[in-house]
């Protein structure tokens, strides 16, 4: 990029960068996560990262911030060598992160998140009113709907993430790093983000902006720069560039269709509700069948997952009933859900799907330990070649089944999740938003480990925030809307630009 030009809407790149890598590389031990990249970031400037999950994405975050010492290389902010050896330097210089997964206290008000480390104290005591009106202030000036009084629990995942934005975007930051900011944002929140992330630039503030989601790409980005495999393969502005070629340098190798499809027959029903009420919503009725993806569209918080939530037995239906088999069941808890051959992979995988802390062929092993043991005894033969032939099947990128799946990147946690209820065989798979925070590669072997449930016989349920995903996937489409299913379509009878308008008017209820 020629350091004289305009960027987009305006911005001006100087002949004098903010921020330079050269030949930045981190090895974890025989790992190496990256390797020798020479980048630079402008003042003002949105720059796109992207790349396949474990492509480096994570370790280049976590260097910049300090959290990782890098193993050689140097990097330049403004012109002078700075050693970024701990997230407080970091902080200092101004160099701040948003995170995918929030890493705030829950426990605490979203006013007292806003300045934790920075409390207001008059004589010893915590002004926490004070820091209430002045949080207020913060949210309000910048765009964010929230209240600064509530506790930060009771907010969504989606209003979290942006409480996680406010913070890094009011402490003096002048290097911003997003990273999948909008994968529990509604659009409504999405919106609000997109224009602080404006205004950011305007004050000539430098974001990075790392996404699986090639249509905020070329939204925001001034520029953009792929990581593949440690390495980065290139940067290009752009305006000069396109979804395709992108997808192709990150990948090396083209997909031919994002949204992979078989067309598989139906088979006999497998779920059926009639009216079914409880928390959160009212009067579901819907039903699934072999070989059949059943999508879920809606708002956040518009009952989607809470529906399903009472499938799997989390929360007990207050009116209605289930049918599995064409019989009247009962699930008052997960062990009957489970029991019966249903499965949920969960919208919030690290909070509920995983065991971070356990390895990863602890965690694929979980629903079927029973089916490994002899009375109180665990057959390790069986474990391992269990645990094994999930890691091939699903292709999770691990050194070992022993690799605590903390350490995994979002698609591989993902993978996991996939992977164990595959190994337990359930009938009717629950899909609760199962790409958010996963890259297109990613994504296509999610679709494929979905058709291969459909024609072993499985029904699929598929909520997704992502319209053209549930769109392109589902056989039939229910819209909710305040906990009520206010419309349903079959997918192939209309065109997908006319659908995805009557969709979103649904969802929204204009």
């Amino acid at each position: 990029m020629n350091p004289a030009e305009n960027g987009k809407d305006g911005a001006v790149a100087t002949a004098a960068p903010l921020l330079v890598l050269k030949k930045l590389d981190k090895r974890f031990g025989g790992t190496h996560a990256l390797k020798a990249v020479d980048l630079a970031f402008e003042p003002g400037e949105v720059h796109a990262i992207v790349g396949e999950n474990g492509a480096g994405k994570s370790t280049l975050i976590k260097l910049l911030t300090g959290v990782y010492p890098r193993t050689s290389g140097e990097v330049f902010w403004e012109g002078k060598p700075v050693s970024l050896a701990t997230p407080h330097e970091a902080i200092a210089l101004g160099i701040n992160a948003v995170h995918q997964e929030v890493v705030l206290c829950r426990h605490l008000s979203v006013a007292a998140n806003l300045f934790l480390g920075d409390e207001k104290v008059r004589y010893g005591l915590l002004q926490h009113g004070g820091m209430v009106r002045a949080g207020q202030k913060i949210l309000d000036d910048i765009g964010f709907h929230l209240p600064a009084a509530a506790l930060l629990s009771t907010l969504t995942i989606g209003q979290q993430q942006l409480v996680a934005t406010a913070r890094a975007a009011t402490r003096g930051t002048r290097f911003l790093i997003f990273d999948e900011p909008t994968a529990y944002l509604t659009r409504s929140e999405a919106a609000q983000l997109f224009a602080l992330i404006q205004r950011l630039k305007a004050k000539g503030v430098t974001i990075v902006y790392i996404s699986h989601r090639m249509e905020e790409v070329f939204q925001l980005a001034d520029r953009v720069s792929v990581l593949r495999d440690g390495q980065l393969v290139g940067t290009q502005k752009v305006s000069e560039t396109n979804e395709k070629a992108l997808i192709t340098l990150m990948i090396n190798r083209a997909i031919e269709q994002v949204h992979y499809k078989e067309s598989i027959p139906f088979g006999s029903e497998i779920l059926r509700t009639e009216n079914l009420s409880g928390k959160g919503f009212q009067d579901i009725s819907i039903r699934v069948r072999e070989g059949e993806v059943v999508g879920l569209y809606g708002l956040i918080g518009a009952g989607r997952s809470e529906f399903v939530q009472s499938l799997f037995g989390r929360f007990p239906k207050t009116g209605g009933q289930i049918f599995w088999n064409g019989k009247p069941v009962e699930i008052r808890k997960e062990k009957d859900a489970i029991s019966l051959g249903v499965a949920l992979v969960p919208e919030s995988r690290r909070d509920q799907g995983l065991c971070l802390n356990l390895g990863v062929g602890l965690n694929l092993n979980l629903p079927i330990y029973q089916r490994l043991s002899k009375a109180t005894v665990i057959n390790p033969f069986a474990e391992t070649a269990a645990a094994d032939r999930q890691i091939r099947e699903v292709q999770i990128k691990t050194a070992s089944r022993e690799t605590l799946a903390s350490s995994l990147s979002g698609g591989n946690q993902q993978k996991i999740v996939v992977g164990k209820w595959l190994n337990h065989g359930a009938k009717l798979f629950i899909f609760d938003e199962p790409t958010t925070g996963v890259d297109v590669g990613t994504k296509a072997e999610i679709y494929k480990l979905l058709a291969r449930l459909l024609k072993a016989g499985a029904g699929v349920i598929l909520i997704s925030s992502y319209l053209p995903e549930v769109y392109d996937l589902s056989d039939s489409l229910h819209v909710f809307r305040r906990g009520r299913l206010v419309a349903t379509h079959d997918s192939a009878h209309q065109s997908e630009e006319a659908l995805h308008e009557t969709i979103l008017t649904q969802a929204l209820g204009v």
